[in-house]
């Protein structure tokens, strides 16, 4: 993610991060969830039924529509939705080069994934299917347009997360070679921010919080455990393109990740800050969080590179997270609390982060898609999922119909996301804080986790 004036720090600790090898592998952890499994396949009950419910694309489909109405829409991208003040249950957008802009046009191409491989699991009132399907392309269209520009932007490594949900997955469908061209070109911007000597990818060029900034490119450099998540990009153009020398990028800095920010028990900082002359460690912080992130970067570079060093990683860094919810004394402890080590005040509930979850909950289903069904990852997957749902799942509920003008409408709501009780930032020193909200990302990936099931054939 992107560090501006809305980003904090904690203090730094001294703990350097660790490589691992296959004999540091930890035994997985027991996990809930196994009754949810019914031989190789998910049995779908009404709670984990939410995640194909006409009610999650109905909100998507909602908020796009409705948001297209006002003047210079898309210079604004969907980020969180309050849940009080006089803006409550509704967006709060950022402008549309913010980290965060890939994640909602990405969003309604999930959709289109379901309405065109998978109909089955996209519920609808009675309309033509294909004319449905017709108008959400438009949709995905209108949305991911701004994005191609956005991916000759080389001030920024969120790429990935920029271009890759929706232009990827638009190249992917529907064939558009615009959209593929456009994952090549900001594969290469992303690429132009590597540093030869460090063998690693600058994600921040600067970092603020009330306690300090680092702002001097040259002699700091900044990486984030997010960075994980970006490199897919990296791998998916140079093995389209036959460009080895960016999966020789992406794996290098994979690799300065695992030395860097990954602790000797799997847990991870958000930031480390390196000395470009000497790639020696500076100093290492936690900002937003992200053992999310590295559980399904590390997962997602396994699959590239075929090296065990990531898998291991991964593996490790999986076990620890659902290790810390097995232990946790609240009510649905599948709903990551913010933070692990963070105190809960007496008499109050746990401030909750359903991204996390989710983030999580994708890499834990692509590890048990590479382990071959010998393992506890989907079983724990599906366990998030279903508490999400009890815990977290707005009770605000949208339906398909047809608009006065034969097209596919959606009536107003009360909450514009599909989740609640995410947290984007509630570090005690960040600029901004910001908490138990809806999350334009946490919705991402909780559509994206369906559709894993659905390509895995496990719904």
């Amino acid at each position: 993610m992107d560090m501006d004036d809305e980003s904090s720090a904690s203090t730094a600790t001294s703990v350097t991060g660790t490589e691992t090898t296959a004999s540091s592998v930890s035994s997985p952890p027991a996990t809930k969830g196994n009754d949810v499994l019914l031989g190789s396949r998910v049995r779908l009950d009404l709670e984990l039924a939410e995640l194909f419910s006409e009610n999650v694309a109905a909100k998507i489909w909602r908020v796009a529509a409705g948001h297209l109405e006002q003047e210079d829409a898309l210079a604004n991208y969907p980020e969180f939705i309050p849940t009080e003040g006089p803006t409550a249950g509704k967006y709060t957008t950022k402008f549309a080069d913010f980290w965060t802009c890939g994640f909602f046009p990405g969003s309604l191409y999930a959709l289109l994934e379901r309405t065109m491989k998978y109909p089955k699991y996209l519920p609808s009132s009675n309309f033509d299917r294909l004319e449905f399907q017709a108008q959400l392309l438009e949709l995905c269209r209108t949305w991911s347009d701004p994005l191609h520009r956005m991916a000759k932007r080389t001030n920024t490594h969120d790429l990935g997360f920029i271009v890759q949900p929706a232009l990827r997955m638009d190249w992917e469908l529907t064939g558009n070679t615009r959209s593929f061209q456009s994952v090549v070109t900001a594969a290469n911007s992303l690429s132009s921010r590597y540093n030869e000597k460090l063998g690693a990818i600058r994600s921040w060029d600067q970092c603020h919080n009330t306690k300090e900034s680092i702002t001097d490119k040259e002699t700091n450099f900044l990486i984030i455990i997010d960075s994980m998540c970006n490199l897919d990009l990296l791998f998916y153009v140079g093995h389209h393109t036959s460009n080895q020398r960016m999966v020789e990028i992406a794996t290098s800095h994979a690799l300065v990740v695992l030395r860097s920010i990954v602790r000797d028990d799997f847990s991870t900082y958000h930031l480390a800050n390196l000395d470009p002359e000497t790639g020696n460690i500076k100093v290492q912080r936690t900002h937003q969080g992200g053992q999310g992130w590295g559980i399904l970067g590390f997962t997602q570079t396994y699959v590239w590179t075929k090296n065990p060093i990531f898998l291991d990683a991964a593996i490790n860094m999986a076990n620890y997270f659902l290790d810390r919810l097995a232990i946790s004394t609240h009510s649905y402890p599948y709903v990551p609390v913010w933070d692990f080590d963070a105190p809960v005040p007496r008499d109050t509930p746990p401030l909750r982060d359903t991204s996390a979850g989710m983030i999580a909950a994708n890499g834990l289903v692509l590890l048990h898609q590479i382990l071959n069904n010998n393992s506890p990852y989907l079983a724990a997957a599906i366990q998030i999922a279903k508490e999400t749902v009890d815990l977290s799942l707005s009770l605000d509920k949208a339906r398909f119909s047809i608009g006065h003008d034969g097209r596919v409408a959606v009536e107003k709501g009360t909450f514009d996301g599909i989740l609640m009780n995410a947290t984007a930032n509630n570090n005690e020193l960040a600029v901004k804080r910001y908490s138990d909200h809806g999350l334009v990302y946490a919705d991402y990936y909780f559509l994206e986790l369906g559709n894993k099931l659905l390509r895995m054939g496990l719904v």
